[in-house]
């Protein structure tokens, strides 16, 4: 039987594949604790943390755990207390002890809050929905997405709310909530494509996911579309092959090629590179009972059921029970077949006061982003009611300057008229009085000389003044070519 660590559903598989970056190598811890940027090196090393403890052994994780909290330690890392507890959250788990990892997780929050370390807050909050997830309480596992989703609107990072709302859908998949579930992983993918988010794995888990929401819809053009998607060549990356590989056999059990499914999935059951879960034993036991061989069916189930992680999964545990009823009603074992029903019927009821619950509080994430998309536009309107402003502000400003302009070259044509009208009279008062004076002179004495009997006697006499006429005219006649060039 597989260990809780390993029964975890997609959504803490989804936290681990995209959160951790597989390329990290042990050698890389001294390249981060080197890094300026403490934001930086905070989302590497929330990584780092969850890579190392992955990679290591159970035979030597305590000593694991021991090296990596002495390095944080020695580097004096800032929020370390809090690191601390999430690498105690991971040594936990690793071990398999779900209640000290989430004890762990929440006295990392708590530093966290101390701190306002959003980042952190995101992350633990994340992490702690996902290990609540995984033991079957999906009330306060949904609750911590909440919180962990107020903490990526906070940070305004499109990748970390493409990250949370996968995670979400895949939450709203496990209850059945199918069209919830779609809407979050559209909401991801229109954040991506407006984004220009280039991270092909984000797509392809919204593709698998798609393709399990239509799985159990039944909608058998939808589950085609995205397995195509995932089979596309240019999709490579990381869990991959088992998104390809349980899309295919999603596909047989649709078409009703149930012996098919039980061939794909028995070969998956033994591939090493497949990662093969307690749900593909569950859709195995299916296969064999539309197959017509109930007793593996039968056997199968029992093995899940007797398996203690799923005492919490009443969604999961009532479809084994009723498939264990129907195996009964079909040998006529009428009392078993009762008896399977019943408690089928028991799980579900479960199941629909939880869903009761997980139905509020996945109406509070909605209403906790409209207020966000509220307060976005609040700003936006803030932002463009300020910028009003100043366009008004200047455009009274620039009708001041105009009118003052206005005013000014009107006042400096008044004065140029003034100017003009006072350089006119005085040029007529010198034409008048200077230049007609000496202008009458010397026509005078030009008149006197030309009756005159002895006009070189008379010349002689008149000389001086003549002269000086001509002198005054000519000062006169500059006097005014000065005037006019003003």
């Amino acid at each position: 039987m597989m260990k809780p660590c390993l029964v975890f559903l997609f959504s803490f598989i989804i936290v681990n594949s995209i959160v951790a970056q597989p390329n990290i190598k042990s050698n890389d811890l001294n390249n981060i604790l080197q890094l300026k940027d403490p934001n930086i090196k905070e989302r590497k090393l929330t990584k780092y943390i969850e890579l190392y403890f992955e990679n290591a052994r159970i035979d030597s994780i305590n000593t694991a755990k021991n090296q990596l909290e002495g390095i944080l330690f020695k580097n004096n890392i800032e929020n370390r207390e809090a690191l601390d507890y999430f690498i105690e959250g991971f040594y936990y788990f690793k071990l398999s002890r779900i209640n000290e990892t989430e004890f762990a997780l929440l006295n990392a929050i708590e530093l966290a809050e101390k701190n306002s370390d959003h980042y952190l807050l995101y992350s633990f909050f994340t992490y702690l929905a996902a290990i609540q997830n995984s033991s079957g309480n999906t009330i306060a596992a949904i609750s911590s997405y909440r919180l962990a989703n107020k903490e990526a609107m906070m940070l305004d990072d499109s990748y970390l709310q493409i990250i949370l709302d996968i995670n979400i859908s895949d939450m709203f998949y496990r209850n059945n909530f199918y069209d919830q579930s779609i809407r979050y992983l559209d909401q991801a993918m229109a954040i991506i494509v407006k984004n220009k988010v280039n991270e092909q794995r984000l797509k392809n888990y919204i593709y698998f996911n798609k393709a399990e929401n239509y799985f159990r819809m039944n909608e058998i053009d939808s589950l085609a579309k995205y397995n195509k998607s995932l089979n596309d060549p240019k999709s490579g990356t990381s869990k991959l092959y088992t998104f390809r590989n349980r899309t295919d056999y999603y596909l047989d059990l649709l078409r009703h090629n149930y012996n098919d499914a039980i061939k794909r999935i028995t070969v998956l059951q033994k591939d090493s590179l497949y990662q093969f879960t307690d749900f593909d034993k569950m859709n195995l036991a299916d296969a064999y009972y539309h197959a017509g061989n109930p007793d593996s069916a039968k056997n199968i189930i029992e093995q899940l059921l007797a398996d203690k992680t799923q005492n919490n999964h009443s969604e999961i545990n009532s479809h084994l029970y009723e498939v264990l009823g129907k195996i009964s009603e079909d040998k006529q074992d009428y009392k078993l077949a009762a008896n399977n029903f019943k408690l089928a019927l028991q799980q579900s009821q479960n199941s629909v006061t939880k869903l009761t619950q997980v139905g509020n509080i996945s109406s509070q994430i909605k209403v906790d982003e409209m207020e966000d998309a509220y307060l976005q536009k609040e700003t936006s309107y803030q932002k463009e009611q300020l910028w009003l402003i100043l366009i008004v502000i200047l455009a009274v400003l620039i009708i001041i300057i105009v009118a003052l302009s206005y005013k000014s070259i009107k006042q400096k044509r008044r004065y140029e008229n003034l100017l003009y009208i006072t350089k006119r009279q005085e040029l007529s008062f010198l034409n008048s009085h200077d230049v007609r004076k000496h202008l009458t002179n010397i026509l005078g004495i030009i008149d006197v000389l030309r009756h005159s009997k002895n006009k070189k006697k008379e010349y002689l006499q008149v000389e001086d003044r003549l002269f000086y006429s001509a002198e005054k005219l000519d000062e006169s006649i500059k006097n005014i070519s000065i005037k006019l060039d003003e």
